[in-house]
């Protein structure tokens, strides 16, 4: 699933990529196959692009911002640029909002390009021209290797049928962890704001201000009003979410069916590639919710509360001293 990075993070090693930036240079190129060459602009930096004549976007506008979508990287005298080729496309961003529906209609055109890839990778009739029945024969004759070995190996308890059948099941358990992980709509960076408890955190997204709470997670609360008894786990919750969060840039991942409203919403909170809600059920700060078994995380998220469990850390600690 696409995911935008910034100017800054650009790598010519991991192509194509997909950034959001402001045209502020335009100008018509000497060179007979590019058609534009100009500058982007975000909040990390600026990068010269070239705008080739076989792209599929036709044009550019100075001043509009953009999202471009599988573009290029390349080098000109040393110098890195975005390269914006015939698979790369340009969505003008006229609000903030429109980002978040932009980064969905893209994941939903990939989906759908890879189911045509799919149906066009079907074998026809007009396929097995003379050349291929050499291959087909090879690949029989493989076969019959193959299956030898494997009886072999069964006549000699090397290969039970429960051995097979646990292989096959842990495939399928892969794949559907896969899926669910899929299932993750588009991710968003930003800059956290303020700390306000142990699960919660304030977070610039663009030019909006967002309260996100950590998707998953039952952190111990602040008292509401002032006066009230203070759960000491919960001060010491909202003092390792500072430590782990204060004044980061970091990432937020969001479940399809709980998408962001209204400046609000649950997310996997990410510094790197460090996971913040799992950081506090390690350190027995946070418990699972109810909901965990939907998510696509649920698997590490569930090890990550069993280690502090096992351990009887934070909240564990505070349970077994109760019993």
């Amino acid at each position: 699933m696409a995911q935008l990075i910034s100017i800054r993070q650009l790598n010519p090693d991991r192509v194509p990529v997909t950034i959001k930036a402001r045209v502020i240079s335009l100008r018509p190129s000497p060179r007979e196959l590019v058609a534009r060459e100009g500058r982007l602009e975000d909040e990390t930096g600026i990068i010269q692009f070239t705008l080739w004549t076989s792209s599929g976007i036709k044009d550019l506008e100075k001043g509009q911002q953009y999202i471009f979508h599988r573009a290029g990287l390349g080098k000109l005298e040393g110098e890195l640029r975005i390269q914006l080729e015939e698979s790369s496309w340009a969505y003008p961003v006229n609000e903030e909002t429109d980002t978040y529906r932009i980064m969905i209609k893209i994941a939903q055109q990939e989906q759908a390009e890879r189911r045509r890839l799919m149906k066009g990778a079907k074998i026809t009739r007009a396929d097995w021209s003379r050349p291929k029945r050499t291959k087909f024969s090879i690949a029989i004759a493989a076969g019959f290797v193959i299956w030898g070995l494997v009886m072999v190996l069964v006549f000699t308890d090397l290969i039970t049928e429960e051995k097979i059948r646990h292989f096959f099941q842990g495939r399928r358990a892969s794949r559907r962890a896969e899926t669910a992980r899929k299932a993750a709509t588009v991710s968003r960076e930003g800059e956290v704001k303020e700390v306000l408890e142990g699960g919660i955190i304030t977070v610039k997204v663009g030019e909006e201000l967002w309260t996100i709470h950590y998707l998953g997670l039952d952190v111990p609360r602040l008292p509401s009003r002032k006066g009230g008894p203070i759960d000491p786990l919960a001060l010491q919750a909202l003092n390792f979410n500072k430590f782990l969060a204060r004044n980061k840039t970091v990432r937020l991942e969001f479940e399809e069916w709980l998408p962001p409203e209204d400046g609000e919403a649950r997310a996997y909170v990410f510094d790197g590639e460090k996971m913040l809600n799992i950081a506090l059920l390690e350190r027995g700060l946070a418990r699972l919710r109810k909901e965990a078994g939907e998510l696509s995380y649920s698997e590490r998220l569930s090890r990550a509360e069993e280690s502090a469990r096992s351990a009887r850390k934070g909240i564990w600690r505070k349970s077994a001293l109760a019993k």
